[in-house]
């Protein structure tokens, strides 16, 4: 009698799932030999196609290129190209029809920069005194001083496009430039009341307005591109220290530990905000949001609509000078006289990560939510640039400025700063590089 071989089951007897030995010389992990390969480029929609290849890193698309020529067609669409951007660099306006593969290719050349400080100076110098504040575009430069003016600046040449205020003259771009005693670039005025009386110590501006703020306890709003006073802000009584507005709402803070919020079309004063202990050195608005730093060490995060203090943010152990609000609204960055920037979570008053480095006071701070990046400059005449995601330090700054830094904004391609050495400096990291015109704004 033929002896019967017994089957033999593996597997976890108490569960009862067990595999069947005989079973498994055909079980699933075995190569299937009639799987019939398919060139999905080939038989696919382009739109599908698209939309698959746009999951893939900017090297492996490239990698792409070489396999047939319909794959290099495929690669090089520039749908995929502008996924492929986006995920890696972030939201962009382009032009349409740009050529997505060659922006990103620009793109990347201009974080190389950074990374390694590749970068040109240049100084605007024009004002008499010390420059507290800067904000910039893609074609204008705008600053504010202690010598009372605004001045406007060409950013391509350097030109001293137009002065709001008295006594100062026209310059331009050189470390040896001269003032043009020929060329009063002094705008038009009717009385003396147009400009401020006192110091600029702050200012923003969008393509509707710029607002600024003075020593003289006011806030100037001026209609642009025509640069004319349209409204005279009056609240206060100290110092106006910062700045800022949206669609509905101009804020400003003071000296006087005090906000304001006033409406952007008529300037009525809505409310004024009450609860810091010291000057109110800093402030944003994002949403309903404002977000205030002061001289007694506090950040506080106030709700537009009802004027109350949704939070309190502790840690800082001296007096704020700067403050930050990403543009989604859910980081926060503070710095000031304990030298410390802090990174926090809005949302929950959570300090997520304090960067260390600087000796000195941190005078200024500029989040860069798009390129992920933040922006700082001390009293140590340094401007450093930060990694926002990790607090690495990505570039360190030291040799341009000789006197303390006031103030310090950025984009993807310049750092301009000013300080009390009546200068503006521009860093350009887009100096002699090529088809730089492809990720300029429509």
């Amino acid at each position: 009698m033929k002896e019967r071989k017994s089957k033999i089951t593996l597997g976890d007897g108490e569960s009862g799932i067990g595999i069947d030995e005989k079973d498994n010389e055909e079980c699933f992990y075995s190569q299937d030999t009639t799987a019939v390969r398919k060139d999905f480029v080939k038989i696919l929609p382009s739109e599908i196609t698209a939309h698959i290849l746009s999951f893939l890193d900017h090297q492996s698309l490239v990698n792409c290129e070489s396999v047939s020529h319909q794959w290099l067609n495929a690669a090089r669409d520039r749908h995929v190209w502008r996924n492929v951007f986006r995920d890696e660099h972030g939201p962009w306006r382009s032009r349409p029809g740009n050529n997505w593969k060659k922006m990103f290719k620009v793109r990347q050349e201009l974080n190389h920069r950074w990374q390694k400080g590749q970068v040109t100076a240049k100084y605007l110098k024009g004002h008499t005194d010390s420059v507290y504040c800067v904000q910039f575009d893609e074609y204008k430069i705008i600053t504010g001083s202690r010598d009372k003016t605004i001045r406007i600046w060409d950013i391509a040449t350097g030109e001293c496009l137009k002065v709001l205020g008295q006594g100062a003259r026209n310059s331009a771009f050189g470390e040896t430039a001269a003032a043009v005693a020929s060329n009063d670039m002094v705008a038009p005025r009717t009385s003396s009341s147009d400009y401020h009386h006192a110091s600029v110590l702050c200012l923003q501006f969008d393509d509707e307005i710029l607002v600024s703020g003075s020593s003289d306890h006011t806030c100037i709003v001026w209609s642009l591109p025509s640069c004319t006073s349209v409204m005279r802000l009056s609240a206060h009584t100290a110092g106006v220290l910062d700045v800022c507005f949206d669609k509905k709402h101009i804020v400003s803070c003071s000296k006087d530990t005090t906000i304001c919020i006033w409406d952007r079309k008529t300037g009525r004063l809505l409310r004024q905000l009450t609860g810091h202990r010291g000057p109110v050195n800093a402030i944003a608005i994002r949403g309903n949001l404002i977000v205030s730093a002061s001289g007694d060490a506090l950040i506080k995060l106030w709700n537009v609509d009802t004027g109350k203090c949704v939070r309190d943010f502790t840690g800082h152990n001296r007096g704020l000078a700067c403050v930050q609000f990403s543009e989604d609204a859910k980081t926060i960055v503070s710095g000031g006289n304990d030298q410390d920037i802090r990174v926090w979570d809005a949302t929950n008053g959570e300090c997520l990560r304090v960067l260390q480095g600087h000796s000195l006071l941190v005078r200024t701070l500029h989040l860069d939510s798009r390129n992920r990046r933040i922006v700082s400059g001390s009293y140590d005449q340094s401007v450093k640039v930060w990694d926002l995601d990790t607090g690495k330090l990505i570039l360190d700054i030291q040799r341009f400025h000789s006197t303390w830094i006031l103030s310090a904004k950025a984009d993807y391609r310049r750092i301009i700063s000013t300080s009390q050495d009546n200068r503006t400096l521009v860093l350009d990291f887009s100096t002699g590089m090529q088809d730089l015109d492809v990720l300029e704004n429509p």
